[in-house]
């Protein structure tokens, strides 16, 4: 009687590949002790004075500057609500009338890429005020007549853009799309309400203003009454104006 064959063993290694011995790991761990210590070295030899850069820090602080200057040279003025009224004594002489598409066709193209978006403008006759001077380092009050709801709403804002003497005003609501309105909001009696804008860094002598909202324009002059005060640096402020709509 045979003796059955030992069957075969399959995926079988080569003799010398089976008796070959594991890389020893040393050398790696070697590898990784060198590279540490000279990568040490190196962020210790060249690191630069001072605080290390933080992104998101950066980001932040851009988003709440008072005032930000784009490639264009031109600089968003961050304005606030006045928490009480502010006296305009000399008002400034201005002119106003009807202008569709003013927003095409008065802001210049440089400004229009600055913006994040296309805002949405106030509809409708808006009077305003504003001092007919300034001084730089005194903020400017700007005083809106709108309707009695929309005047107390949070969705009410004003964009101020400042380059070399002229300064757009935007009246603006914070929504996406104007049917995001409340109609509510438009109708009522008009009402003052009054922004603040900062003056800082406005050197010209004399400054041109621009008050758009969805359908009308209104320009009147502001005279700087000490050019010498303004605080001009990379991030310069500007201070508008504001007048009223006939």
């Amino acid at each position: 009687m045979s003796t059955p064959e030992k069957p075969e063993t399959k995926n079988q290694l080569p003799s010398g590949i089976a008796d070959r011995k594991p890389w020893p790991m040393w050398p790696i761990a070697l590898a990784i002790v060198l590279f540490m210590g000279v990568y040490t070295w190196i962020n210790f030899e060249y690191r630069k004075e001072g605080t290390a850069f933080e992104p998101f820090q950066a980001m932040m602080d851009r988003k709440n500057a008072i005032v930000e200057k784009n490639f264009y040279d031109w600089y968003s003025i961050k304005t606030t609500r006045a928490t009480e009224e502010a006296n305009i004594n000399s008002p400034a002489s201005s002119s106003s009338r009807e202008y569709e598409d003013a927003l095409d066709l008065v802001i210049p193209e440089q400004l229009k890429y600055y913006m994040a978006g296309r805002p949405v403008l106030v509809p409708g006759f808006i009077r305003t005020e504003s001092p007919d001077s300034l001084t730089p380092g005194e903020s400017l009050p700007i005083r809106l007549h709108v309707p009695e709801p929309l005047a107390t709403s949070e969705l009410l804002n004003i964009l101020t853009f400042y380059k070399e003497g002229e300064l757009f005003i935007l009246a603006t609501l914070f929504v996406e799309k104007m049917e995001d309105v409340d109609p509510s909001l438009l109708q009522g009696e008009p009402t003052p309400t009054t922004f603040l804008i900062p003056t800082d860094p406005i050197a010209a002598d004399s400054i041109k203003v621009s008050f758009i909202n969805q359908d009308r324009l209104a320009e009147w002059q502001i005279q700087n009454l000490d050019p010498s005060k303004a605080t001009v640096d990379e991030d310069r402020e500007d201070g508008p104006t504001s007048t009223e709509e006939n």
